[in-house]
């Protein structure tokens, strides 16, 4: 998928039923205009490196996964 424009992405993880891990506002967006779509996490962490990316990720899976088990569309990891 990494070549592949955000509709497919979209639709792809809509039918397996993955999340979307995103830094982009545009899947978020999307989301939060419609009723159905696979789930989102945003993560609001500006320009940064992976190391400080997966970091802060690690630091908030606990949070992350309570917030896809009480069915929140959008997730945002700040």
């Amino acid at each position: 998928m990494k070549e592949a424009d955000d509709s497919a992405i979209w639709s792809w993880a809509l039918q397996i039923g993955a999340a979307i891990i995103t830094k982009g506002e545009d899947f978020a967006a999307r989301r939060g205009r419609l009723s159905n779509g696979p789930v989102i996490v945003w993560l609001r962490l500006g320009n940064t490196t992976r190391p400080v990316i997966l970091t802060r990720v690690a630091a908030a899976w606990a949070d992350i996964e309570a917030a896809l088990a009480a069915g929140s569309p959008v997730v945002e990891v700040r």
